[in-house]
């Protein structure tokens, strides 16, 4: 993901580099084409539901890691493109149109072609993120094994996608901070973000779904077992070559 320093959104940054078309860092689009791509085609593979509600706008945000008036900007034009509706007052919010028009392909299309780098950085997490859980399983502290507990809790209780997607960052960086690593870390959160720069809002059944590995990570953290560890988080992140768009891209998909 972007961050939203890459908005130019920080204190000293001007009203007019707000609008100025920024790099996002994903095949040269716009932080505000970013996030069309990103909610266009998870409306494409049929992820967001027609008429189901987008989260509130700075939910939003932080989820995708970019500014509030990036996500304003991207969701009216989407709204002008029919794939969304902007709703005020009592009942408000964004939702997904009951009959979208077909999907605008520039920002889509340019997101695609990005799949042989996600496909290389999904590798790239995989090979760090077993190398840590192996080690976090040695090393983690009954304290730190809680608090892993409790992110495990918060993620099954989340009701969007975009609180489930915090608490899975968290989550994350906290296994790898368990590890004793230090070295380590900054290395993996680089790589972890350079991935959620693709992440895609999901079904909340889905994730919570996926959340339950989580919790079975943390009991083989709290079980002393590296083997058990190892082979649970590389199952839980290999599987992004075929549940992120890069897999069910294969599928028959909605024009």
């Amino acid at each position: 993901m972007g961050s939203t320093a890459q908005d130019g959104t920080g204190a000293a940054a001007s009203v007019d580099a707000l609008y100025s078309p920024a790099i996002s860092g994903i095949t040269r689009l716009s932080a505000v084409d970013t996030v069309r791509a990103r909610i266009a085609l998870s409306i494409q593979l049929g992820l967001l539901k027609p008429g189901e509600a987008l989260p509130a706008d700075s939910e939003v945000a932080e989820a995708l890691e970019v500014s509030e008036i990036t996500v304003r900007r991207a969701l009216k034009s989407l709204a002008d493109d029919n794939l969304l509706v902007r709703k005020r007052g009592r009942g408000g919010g964004t939702f997904v149109s009951e009959t979208p028009s077909d999907i605008p392909l520039d920002a889509v299309a340019a997101f695609r072609a990005d799949t042989t780098e996600v496909r290389a950085l999904i590798n790239k997490r995989t090979l760090l993120e077993t190398a840590l859980a192996h080690h976090a399983a040695l090393s983690a502290s009954a304290e730190q094994l809680n608090a892993l507990d409790d992110l495990v809790l918060q993620a099954g209780n989340s009701h969007t996608w975009a609180e489930y997607h915090a608490a899975d960052e968290k989550l994350h960086t906290a296994i790898a901070a368990a590890s004793g690593l230090d070295w380590a870390v900054p290395l993996y959160r680089d790589a972890l973000h350079e991935l959620y720069r693709y992440f895609l809002p999901y079904p909340i059944e889905f994730l919570h779904h996926d959340n339950e590995e989580h919790a079975q990570l943390v009991q083989a953290l709290r079980d002393r077992d590296p083997v058990a560890a190892v082979a649970i988080i590389e199952r839980h992140v290999l599987i992004l070559h075929e549940t992120m768009f890069v897999g069910l891209d294969d599928r028959p998909t909605r024009t």
